[in-house]
C-alpha cells in the first residue's frame, strides 16, 4: 500500500531540510493543550472568531461535547477550541469545563513505563516497552520517519521512537473491554506517569488522558469511558494549525 504524505508531514520534511531549528516552530503554538466539555444551560455554545461576544459565530457546539482547548494567553477568559479538524475558534470560559477539573482518581501505582487505576467498576493497566524497530515497517524520506506500519503516528517528530505500548488493558466489572488497537497502537514515547483519570458523576463518564512525549513530538491523548465502553478517543499533536 502506498503511503501518501499529508500536508502536515510534507511541511515537516520541508522545514527539517531548511533548518535545524524547525522544531521551535511547532512549540510556538499551544504547549499546554487540554480537553474540555461543553456545559451550557441553553444546550449549545457559540464558537466565535474572536474573543468577544459580538464577533462572528463560526459554529454552534452541543453541550456535553468534548473538545481540545487551550488558553492562548495568560489570564484570558476565552478558550481556543478545535471544533472541527484543523478549525478552531473561541469559547467563553464559563461555558466549558476542563476534564482535569472533575473528580480526580489517584493511580494505585505509576512510573514512566506503567500506570494502574482502579475504581468500583474499572481496572486500567497501561504499560510501555522499548521500541523494537525490527518489528515495524518504517517509512522514511532522507532519514525522516513519516509513517510507521503504514500509519501516521504520535510522539516523535521524524525520529525513531524510543518506547511503544506493550499493553493497554481496561476491564469493566471484571471483564476486559475489547476496542480497536488503533486507539493506542500509533502512540509512542508515552511517559505514563503523566496519565490522569477523572470522573464526571453527572454523565457517569471517566476521562483517561495525558500529555505525552516532549519537544516537537508532544501530543495529547484522551479515552472516554462510559458503561464499559470507550465512547470517544482523541489523539492530537499538541498545537493547532
Amino acid at each position: 500500500m502506498q503511503i501518501l504524505l499529508t500536508l502536515l508531514q510534507r511541511n515537516r520534511i520541508r522545514k527539517m531540510k531548511k533548518s535545524l531549528l524547525f522544531s521551535t516552530l511547532f512549540l510556538s503554538y499551544f504547549a499546554q493543550a487540554q480537553f474540555g466539555i461543553v456545559q451550557d444551560k441553553d444546550g449549545f455554545v457559540n464558537v466565535r472568531d474572536e474573543k468577544n461576544t459580538t464577533s462572528t459565530i463560526l459554529a454552534k457546539v452541543s453541550s456535553n461535547t468534548i473538545l481540545p482547548i487551550d488558553n492562548d494567553e495568560e489570564n484570558s477568559k476565552w478558550y481556543l477550541a478545535e471544533f472541527q479538524t484543523e478549525k478552531s475558534g473561541y469559547i467563553f470560559h464559563d461555558r466549558i469545563k476542563k476534564l482535569e477539573d472533575f473528580e480526580s482518581i489517584a493511580p494505585i501505582s505509576k512510573n514512566d513505563n506503567r500506570v494502574e487505576f482502579s475504581t468500583s467498576d474499572y481496572k486500567i493497566e497501561l504499560e510501555t516497552q522499548q521500541f523494537n524497530s525490527k518489528k515495524h515497517k518504517m517509512f522514511k524520506e532522507d532519514d525522516f520517519v513519516y509513517a510507521i506500519d503504514e500509519k501516521d503516528f504520535f510522539g516523535s517528530d521524524g525520529m525513531v521512537p524510543q518506547t511503544e505500548f506493550k499493553s493497554f488493558k481496561i476491564s469493566f466489572k471484571g471483564k476486559e473491554i475489547s476496542f480497536p488497537k488503533d486507539y493506542f497502537i500509533n502512540l509512542y514515547n508515552a511517559n505514563l506517569s503523566a496519565t490522569k483519570l477523572t470522573y464526571n458523576k453527572e454523565l457517569n463518564q471517566y476521562y483517561l488522558f495525558g500529555t505525552y512525549s516532549d519537544g516537537a513530538g508532544v501530543y495529547d491523548a484522551l479515552w472516554v469511558l462510559e458503561n464499559g465502553k470507550i465512547v470517544k478517543h482523541i489523539a492530537q499533536i499538541n498545537y493547532y494549525v
